[in-house]
């Protein structure tokens, strides 16, 4: 039985993840992994191919139960993609630490156990998205915590991609820019909005039909957008400190926290 496990499946670039292996891959069936049970029910409506539903956290004891399904059912799996993540926005002293470590928890340490569990059932042409971001590409005050773990994953991609060259199996670090989605609306930790200027918002259709068409061309990098991809390309020449001062200047942080 051929496979594709996606987390993140509940809504955002998950959900479309799962839709386009759906539309385009040979598989026998998506495992989808999210928190919200209806959400799960509506995707397997959408899907041309049989669902099977995790509703779980993976925080918890969700990876543990897509491991023994692993276990008990033995499938090849074609297709990897961690899309489960979330962010939180605002200074240091307004995210409750729980929820700052949940963030690393979620961002970093699950999607690492989930990949190194699922490799042992992974094949020559099997294929891995990590989901990072841009705010990978640059230390990023008032969301720092989840910019950090967004660079782990990034890093953590590129490398285990060479890793697994011998075994011909693919790892791509997806890095979107500013996505619609249903993660600003768990980001934001006061009534008071903590990013008020994007220079530019894609649809996860967008980010997803990219990253996918990379995937299939070979590439370990994905970045949807023109913007996105001058940014990332330009901090890299800039000083760090100058990087950082610009975007707390561009969204105010500078008169919202003295």
């Amino acid at each position: 039985m051929k496979i594709a496990i996606v987390t993140g499946a509940s809504n955002g670039m998950g959900r479309e993840f799962a839709k386009i292996l759906a539309q385009n891959e040979q598989l026998d069936c998506i495992w989808g992994v999210g928190l919200e049970q209806d959400l799960l029910d509506s995707l397997e409506e959408e899907l041309a191919l049989p669902l099977r539903k995790f509703a779980v956290d993976l925080t918890t004891d969700g990876v543990q139960q897509v491991v023994q399904a692993l276990q008990q059912e033995q499938p090849e799996v074609r297709w990897l993609i961690n899309a489960a993540g979330f962010g939180k926005f605002g200074r240091y002293d307004e995210i409750p630490v729980e929820q700052s470590t949940n963030m690393i928890r979620l961002n970093c340490e699950c999607l690492v156990e989930l990949t190194e569990r699922a490799l042992p059932y992974m094949t020559e042409g099997a294929k891995i998205a990590q989901f990072s971001s841009v705010a990978a590409f640059q230390p990023t005050p008032y969301q720092n915590v989840y910019a950090a773990t967004k660079a782990f994953v990034h890093s953590y991609a590129r490398a285990l991609n060479i890793e697994l060259k011998p075994r011909k199996i693919l790892v791509t670090a997806v890095c979107p820019y500013w996505t619609q989605s249903g993660f600003f609306d768990r980001a934001e930790c006061t009534e008071q909005k903590v990013v008020t200027k994007m220079v530019a918002l894609y649809q996860p259709d967008q980010v997803v039909a990219k990253a996918y068409r990379d995937m299939k061309r070979g590439k370990d990098f994905s970045m949807c957008g023109f913007i996105a991809r001058s940014q990332t390309r330009l901090v890299k020449f800039m000083p760090i400190k100058f990087v950082m001062n610009t975007w707390v200047k561009q969204q105010k942080f500078n008169k919202r926290y003295k």
